[in-house]
């Protein structure tokens, strides 16, 4: 049962991050966030780490882009992990908090690396994909992109807010 719980602490970790890249993707253009999901859903979340890390290098300050898109690479290691987890096959182990992952390869074989696993270890990957969220957060809120106290309000949109420095403006296209 802590197996269990321990992956499903991933799936709802990584959620909360796509959200947040999203969120990041949508607030650095000066989009609405609602208007930007549907975008967002059709995105795979690599093509969204790639798109972040490229408006954070037009939009941001060169030391806040450099941090956002280290905190992307990050990510895209930990979303590895997390494929192993969420996708691999799992067999109880001898207590309910140790399982063994079987590793398959193309057309269904398995190999012979089949590694235990306690849920602790889950549940520090789970962990670091959550301070991965909450750095993306903090990064908005340093820029006045975010408050955690209301977190869809757009900031664009909110007469009573103090205004930011502007971000860099996007370059024309020509």
């Amino acid at each position: 049962m802590k197996m269990y719980c321990a992956i499903g602490m991933i799936a709802v970790s990584w959620a909360q991050l796509e959200d947040m890249v999203s969120l990041c993707i949508s607030r650095l253009l000066g989009t609405d966030h609602t208007e930007f999901l549907p975008i967002a859903s059709n995105m795979q979340i690599k093509a969204r780490f790639d798109a972040l890390k490229a408006i954070a290098g037009l939009r941001l300050p060169a030391d806040e882009a450099k941090a956002l898109i280290a905190r992307c690479d990050e990510a895209l290691e930990l979303g590895r992990e997390r494929n192993k987890i969420l996708h691999g096959s799992w067999i109880q182990g001898e207590t309910d908090d140790v399982a063994i992952r079987l590793n398959y390869r193309a057309h269904g074989r398995i190999s012979t690396d089949a590694p235990v696993i306690s849920a602790r270890e889950i549940a520090e990957t789970s962990d670091r994909i959550t301070m991965l969220t909450e750095g993306f957060a903090q990064t908005l809120q340093r820029l006045g992109l975010f408050d955690p106290k209301n977190p869809m309000r757009s900031p664009a949109r909110d007469p009573g807010r103090t205004p930011e420095p502007p971000l860099a403006p996007l370059a024309p296209l020509d």
